[in-house]
Formats: C-alpha cells, sequence, structure tokens
C-alpha cells in the first residue's frame, strides 16, 4: 500500500510541475495580448494548454505506475518525450498566436496539425507497448501452468511414499517444497535455469520408486537450491 501512495505522489508531483509550466505560459500569453487579442484564438490556446497538459500528465503516469517489470519503461519513456514535445509545442504556439494574431482557422491548423504529428506515434509506440504486455501475460501464464505442473509432481511423489508407509512428518520437505514451486513468481527466468529446475524434480521422481527416504530428500534438497537460483534470478531481473 506504501508503494502506491508513493507512486500516486510521484504522479500528483509530475501533475503539479507540468501545472506550474502552464501557468507561467499562459501568464506570457496573457500579457503579450490586449483585450481586444483575447478573442477566440486566446481560449483555443488555453483549451490546447490544458489537454497537453493532461496528455503529458498521464504520459509520466505510465512510468510511475508501471507493473510490468519495467520492460516497458522504453517505450513509456518515449511517449512521455513525445508528450513533453507537444506540451513544449503548444506553449510555443500560443506565444507565436500573441504576437502574430493568427486567424481562428490558420490557428486551428496550425494545432490540429501539430497534434497529428504527435498523436500518430504516441499512438504507434502504445500499440507496440500491448502488444509487450500481451506476450509478457502470455509468459506470465505459460510459467505459472509449469510450475504448477512441477508442484503437482512433488505433491504425488510425497503421496506416494505417504502411500507406502513412510510417516508424515518425513515428508514434511517434500510439501514445503511442493509449496514454494507453487506460489513462486511465474515470471521466466534464463531457459538453462528453467531447465536445471525441472531436471531437479525429475530426479527426484526417479528416486521416489526406491523408497530410499535419504536419498529423496537429497534430492529434494538438490532441487530447492534450483528453485532457488531460479527466483532469485527473477527476482534481481525486475
Amino acid at each position: 500500500m506504501g508503494k502506491f501512495f508513493n507512486k500516486i505522489r510521484q504522479v500528483f508531483n509530475i501533475f503539479l510541475l507540468m501545472l506550474l509550466i502552464g501557468v507561467v505560459a499562459a501568464f506570457f500569453v496573457y500579457f503579450l495580448t490586449t483585450p481586444e487579442q483575447r478573442g477566440v484564438t486566446f481560449w483555443i490556446s488555453a483549451g490546447f494548454l490544458v489537454f497537453a497538459l493532461i496528455l503529458e500528465t498521464l504520459m509520466f503516469s505510465g512510468i510511475a505506475m508501471r507493473q510490468n517489470s519495467g520492460k516497458n519503461i522504453p517505450m513509456n519513456f518515449t511517449q512521455a518525450i513525445l508528450g513533453g514535445l507537444y506540451f513544449l509545442f503548444v506553449i510555443v504556439v500560443s506565444v507565436g498566436n500573441a504576437l502574430a494574431n493568427f486567424s481562428v482557422v490558420t490557428y486551428m491548423l496550425i494545432h490540429v496539425g501539430g497534434l497529428v504529428l504527435f498523436l500518430i506515434p504516441m499512438l504507434l509506440v502504445n500499440m507496440a507497448t500491448l502488444k509487450l504486455s500481451s506476450s509478457e501475460s502470455r509468459q506470465q501464464s505459460e510459467g505459472r501452468a509449469n510450475l504448477s505442473s512441477l508442484a503437482n509432481k512433488v505433491k504425488y511423489v510425497a503421496d506416494d511414499l505417504k502411500a507406502s508407509g513412510v510417516p508424515a512428518e518425513s515428508l514434511t520437505q517434500l510439501v514445503n517444497f511442493s509449496e514454494a514451486i507453487k506460489y513462486s513468481d511465474p515470471s521466466p527466468a534464463s531457459r538453462k535455469l528453467e531447465n536445471e529446475l525441472e531436471d531437479a524434480v525429475k530426479n527426484l521422481e526417479a528416486l521416489s520408486g526406491s523408497q530410499d527416504i535419504q536419498a529423496i530428500l537429497r534430492a529434494c534438497t538438490l532441487a530447492e537450491r534450483a528453485l532457488k537460483e531460479r527466483n532469485d534470478y527473477v527476482k534481481n531481473s525486475k
């Protein structure tokens, strides 16, 4: 919860910063125009300035509120930079209008052209971000299914040993290991570490037929190390 409120504060600080810049720009535009000049184009400037402020705040919010291990950060920064450039574009055009006094049609065309110029690459970046998020979601789903399968295999080993007469207290390590696999982060580690964990569980399954509980527990310890290495890799990659 604390992290969430920190992110909210970051977004609020960003909004205040952009608002301060917008207010300073609005004062410049206001004092560069006479009361007679503050007509339609003046309010068009105000409207586009508010729009650019909200847009840039949303772009930075995508960075502050990120939840995807940072893999989307380059794309989010690209959107934020484009939003910042558009914000500056609106300010420059507003000041230019105060000095040159464009006609309403000309001024609207300038703003619409600038909006299209910046929004198209923003939309393309957003499409790429959604595609990456979809790929990550698929990887998470596959990882969760794989971990669940490995956890079940370990659980079946414990169940078989218990059915053969091995005391339940001797199987505590296996049961705990099964739970540890099941609730591990489903984000994929390197293929090497994922394979090592799978091989360790296979080795554990192979030993279950021998009824040698000490050998099985040693294999379980090795498998636990493989899981720890895998989970440490996932944690450090975020």
